[in-house]
């Protein structure tokens, strides 16, 4: 089972020092924990600007967590996640 979410990114897709692409699948090894390990997520895009300047020159996907998800407020972490496709700021704006 996957789920929906979305992510917001640095302008170059890192976050957090880790580089990422879009159209592809990342792994972390080991446990997952909110604010400490894993791969970060929103399921509600508005969520994402609690975490994140709203600023123009950051890249904003819509990702899937397609491994085991922990979820704490409006923050949620997974073990794998897909970058699926990336949101042009006018999507975002409409969203």
């Amino acid at each position: 089972m996957s789920i929906k979410g979305y992510k917001v990114f640095r302008s170059d897709w890192t976050c957090r020092g880790f580089q990422y692409e879009v159209g592809r699948t990342f792994e972390h090894n080991g446990d997952i924990e909110i604010c400490k390990a894993g791969f970060h997520f929103c399921r509600k895009l508005p969520d994402c600007f609690n975490y994140y300047p709203f600023d123009i020159n950051n890249k904003v996907a819509e990702v899937e967590a397609v491994g085991v998800v922990e979820t704490k407020g409006n923050k949620s972490v997974t073990n794998k996640i897909r970058i699926v496709k990336e949101l042009m700021w006018r999507e975002v704006l409409e969203m």
